[in-house]
């Protein structure tokens, strides 16, 4: 009796719902790390608990995640659900295109970018929508809309490097070089860490004739991102000596030396580890979290509170440099 008791018993335990956990859309949002975010999205998704609106914003989130993994095919259906859900959320038709447009629909992409910016009027909120469109004409070869797609976002937020740099390239593809640099020199008195803008102009300057600038500025974006190949075979087709790489190396642990004293106590600084506080993120997933260009300002302002116990404190440009010389090799290194 007590056996068939208890097997009934567990029977009716099984039939019950588990009970959803109140965090879960937190998790889906601001995981620390793409399995605990695709855990709870998917939690989300599955727990009757959640209303639509909650379960719109998991599909969307739980496509970001699988489309930065590269499962294009299950981050579109993630975003078609979205949408289904939330027709009005210009993020998820956003997503959605930068899905089409990473498996190669880019018609499609500029269809669900020009979605989104039909419900996001012209505003900062627009400026990604737009250079993500801008973005997708470039790849179909359609220099002039791009151009006007970056220019208006160049009009909302005149100092987006992004589209500053995304605006050169859509010249230097139409043959303006001029125009090319001048866009791509913006976007690096801007942000002056933003590697692929020296990199940009440097074959800007190679194309124009312009040897020594060009070779400085390949070197400067080494310097910045050993990853950058295009860069390295620049200076190669000039016959520029290779006297780079101990250079770089240098500023990488010189970066690596500086994160040690400033920010080990609270986050793991290298390839590998938790960090010490839980509310603190590793620096390899920096570059995910927040893209490397956000973080010069930041760092160069001085560093308050973003998590309990960050000390405050504020670094000089060469400092910065060398920091983000840092982040961008221990990324490449977590990629390979």
């Amino acid at each position: 009796m007590r056996s068939g008791f208890a097997g009934a018993l567990a029977l009716l335990l099984a039939a019950i719902p588990h009970a959803a956990r109140a965090d879960a859309p937190g998790d889906c949002s601001h995981g620390r790390d793409a399995a605990l975010r695709l855990k709870a999205c998917t939690e989300v998704i599955g727990q009757a608990a959640f209303a639509p609106a909650d379960k719109a914003v998991a599909y969307r989130n739980r496509g970001s995640t699988r489309l930065s993994a590269g499962a294009i095919s299950e981050a579109l259906a993630d975003f078609g659900e979205a949408i289904r859900l939330g027709p009005n959320d210009a993020s998820a038709y956003a997503g959605r295109a930068q899905a089409r447009l990473a498996g190669g629909d880019v018609d499609g992409a500029i269809a669900d970018f020009s979605q989104a910016l039909q419900i996001v009027p012209p505003a900062p909120a627009s400026v990604g929508y737009l250079i993500g469109r801008g973005h997708a004409y470039l790849v179909k070869g359609l220099a002039d809309h791009a151009i006007a797609d970056f220019t208006q976002a160049i009009g909302i937020s005149p100092k987006s490097v992004s589209a500053l740099n995304n605006r050169g390239l859509a010249f230097s593809a139409k043959g303006d070089l001029a125009s090319a640099v001048a866009d791509y020199t913006a976007a690096i008195t801007n942000n002056p860490v933003y590697a692929l803008a020296y990199n940009n102009r440097g074959y800007a300057f190679e194309k124009l004739g312009r040897r020594d600038e060009a070779v400085a500025d390949f070197n400067k974006a080494l310097l910045l991102d050993r990853s950058l190949t295009g860069a390295n075979a620049g200076l190669k087709r000039l016959k520029s000596p290779d006297r780079l790489a101990e250079e770089s190396d240098a500023f990488v642990l010189q970066g690596k030396e500086l994160v040690d004293a400033n920010c080990s106590r609270c986050h793991a600084v290298g390839p590998s580890g938790a960090s010490p506080n839980p509310k603190a993120p590793e620096f390899r997933t920096l570059a995910s979290r927040h893209p490397v260009l956000a973080l010069r300002e930041p760092l160069a302002r001085g560093i308050t509170a973003p998590h309990d116990e960050m000390p405050k404190f504020a670094l000089n440009e060469s400092e910065i440099v060398k920091i983000v010389s840092y982040i961008n090799a221990l990324q490449a290194n977590t990629r390979k």
